[in-house]
């Protein structure tokens, strides 16, 4: 009966599936890792780099309202203009519609107050915020 039950044994380790072997494992283990760190490796094309933003960028810096316009690493267009006293949000909407002609990836427009930047209503350090609009 000894013989039987150490014969069992023996043929279980020839039969073990691969998945229950500590060395296949590990090894599978490493290969996943390996391929992992194997991905792609370029590195993200910055917004103000991209041609179609450049292009939109062109085009918004020949408004005449327009002191100076930046595309930001975090995909927002800045815009100052001199305060009038009004919202700016449908001039930022306006400005949504020459980066949607320009297929630019830029989708969201600040318009801020020339200047402004260290004004204590500052929205960050672009400065006042007088309008702004999401481009859909």
């Amino acid at each position: 009966m000894d013989h039987n039950y150490s014969t069992f044994f023996a043929l279980e380790r020839f039969i073990k599936p691969n998945y229950m072997k500590p060395g296949i494992n590990l090894s599978i283990l490493f290969l996943v890792l390996f391929l992992i760190s194997c991905g792609d490796s370029t590195p993200a094309e910055k917004p103000q780099d991209n041609a179609n933003n450049k292009k939109a960028l062109e085009e918004i810096r020949k408004e005449k309202k327009i002191t100076e316009a930046i595309i930001t690493d975090a995909n927002v267009l800045y815009v100052s203009v001199d305060d009038d006293g009004t919202k700016r949000d449908g001039y930022a909407q306006y400005l949504c519609g020459i980066l949607t002609e320009n297929a630019a990836t830029t989708k969201w427009v600040k318009v801020v107050k020339v200047g402004s930047a260290k004004e204590p209503g500052a929205d960050n350090a672009f400065g006042v915020l007088l309008g702004e609009s999401k481009c859909e």
